[in-house]
């Protein structure tokens, strides 16, 4: 884990301390007031906690695939929002939204969120109370969804140390950790690869092993995806015939 060199606060706060430096006190307050009145009934997704910073040097990102903010949606508190900014820390599991208008974002509670997209993504807020089987709690993407079986997958980047040869290189860099699961009456089945995939739906197995040969599947990391979400759909395919 990393040292946070910032302590979180509330996010109206932020807005208010940085517009009332060229402005009066009570002009800050104004500022403020006056975003979350534009915001209508976005408003409530604009009051979290500023993101902490990072205050080591380091490689790669800690987002899930890059810095970029995309445009998504999100349950929030129960209501459904679109056209939302979004970008997900895959280092602390926390989902950013950004304040278009001001280029910053804050942290959105994460009690509050059930569900969102971004990228062309599906993503789910895994939870004990709901999911006592589940590994941990947070977020995972959806892969696959049906009626029999739900694949899921973990993504978790972790912030590593490096040998510096010079002070003005980065001495830290992330590394992501991939984790999958077929998820079948409430039970989290892990799996890495095609082959702890296969084991999980040994029933069918053989029917499997002839799809993927006849449509010529790969599981390198690039692809790993898109094929174990065809054989689930194969798969299913199968057990609803």
């Amino acid at each position: 884990m990393i040292r946070i060199c910032l302590k979180p606060v509330t996010f109206i706060f932020f807005i208010a301390i940085t517009f009332s430096i060229p402005l009066a006190a009570q002009n800050g307050h104004l500022v403020a007031t006056h975003y979350l009145e534009q915001s209508g009934g976005y408003a409530p997704l604009y009051n979290g906690k500023i993101p902490p910073a990072y205050k080591q040097i380091y490689e790669g990102t800690y987002y899930l695939t890059s810095d970029v903010f995309y445009k998504g949606t999100v349950r929030y508190n129960g209501k459904f929002y679109t056209d939302v900014l979004l970008n997900l820390n895959a280092h602390l599991d926390e989902l950013y939204i950004r304040m278009p208008q001001y280029y910053t974002s804050s942290i959105l509670l994460k009690n509050h969120v059930s569900s969102f997209s971004l990228e062309g993504m599906e993503f789910i807020h895994i939870t004990k109370e709901e999911w006592p089987g589940a590994p941990e709690e947070g977020y995972y993407q959806i892969l696959y969804s049906g009626k029999e079986i739900s694949i899921l997958k973990k993504n978790e980047k972790k912030m590593k140390s490096k040998a510096a040869e010079i002070e003005a290189k980065a001495s830290h860099y992330f590394s992501e950790s991939i984790d999958y699961y077929v998820l079948r009456d409430g039970i989290f089945y892990p799996f890495k690869g095609k082959l702890s995939f296969l084991r999980i739906l040994r029933d069918k197995r053989s029917v499997l092993n002839r799809y993927i040969r006849e449509n010529k599947l790969k599981f390198s990391k690039e692809v790993k995806d898109a094929s174990i979400t065809l054989c689930a759909e194969k798969y299913e395919k199968i057990l609803t015939q």
